[in-house]
């Protein structure tokens, strides 16, 4: 049986990394000469910048993504990205993470739907900029049905960079075959599996939670969640190293 692909989203990047090691700052009270003295000092700690998610939804979907690579690393899933997709994730902040890209299971590099070579870096050019003119060219009649799907084209206004990065992504998934496109832009995820984004498509649009049913049977419970380990059930959940 082949292992089911999965493309991998920049922001499924972004959110996987999820140990910081930053110098957080505190206060603390010293004796100086007599006189007590309010300082500031800085400990080294490990941060999680997801704690700051507000939407819980959206850190439900993170937690699992843990799992998610967990699979990837028991060879039960195969994880791709094309290079745009990681020159997009080369400008975020915070990714100097401790778990590493995406908590060290392996991602394949693999080939965009046209060939093509291009300047990435220059001196004194705009790199982003670059990369979006030269997408904004392309003409291929897919990526044009992509770009109206992810809501990239705009009419007579310029294409939304975004967008037109989602539909690149989303081809690029198409092209190589994979079963699946890992996102956690719920939005995207509706657009793409809409009909018109869906047109000609084997891909599907998943977040975590969908992706790990679909391969997995279940999602793994939270500790709160879990039941004491004698009364664990195997099946499904084993699958995911959690039980």
């Amino acid at each position: 049986m082949a292992v089911p692909r999965v493309y991998i989203d920049t922001n499924i990047l972004k959110f996987s990394a999820s140990a910081l090691e930053r110098f957080v700052p505190r206060t603390q009270k010293i004796n100086w000469g007599g006189h007590i003295e309010e300082v500031v000092v800085h400990d080294i700690k490990i941060i999680n910048p997801n704690d700051k998610i507000a939407d819980q939804e959206l850190r439900s979907e993170v937690d699992l993504l843990p799992q998610v690579a967990k699979l990837g690393k028991a060879n039960r899933l195969r994880f791709q990205i094309q290079v745009e997709t990681k020159f997009e994730s080369w400008g975020l902040r915070n990714m100097d993470s401790q778990t590493g890209e995406f908590y060290g299971a392996e991602i394949e590099t693999i080939e965009a739907p046209i060939q093509y070579g291009r300047v990435m870096f220059g001196f004194g050019m705009d790199s982003e900029r670059m990369q979006y003119e030269f997408l904004a060219r392309q003409s291929h009649p897919r990526f044009k049905e992509l770009q109206r799907a992810t809501g990239a084209f705009q009419g007579n206004n310029p294409l939304n960079k975004n967008q037109l990065l989602d539909a690149l992504h989303f081809w690029c998934a198409e092209y190589n075959g994979c079963e699946y496109f890992l996102t956690l832009d719920f939005k995207l995820v509706r657009m793409l599996n809409s009909a018109h984004g869906r047109k000609a498509s084997n891909t599907i649009a998943v977040t975590a939670s969908q992706l790990l049913q679909k391969v997995a049977g279940d999602v793994e419970p939270s500790a709160a969640e879990r039941p004491p380990k004698s009364l664990r059930a195997s099946g499904p959940l084993a699958l995911l190293g959690g039980v």
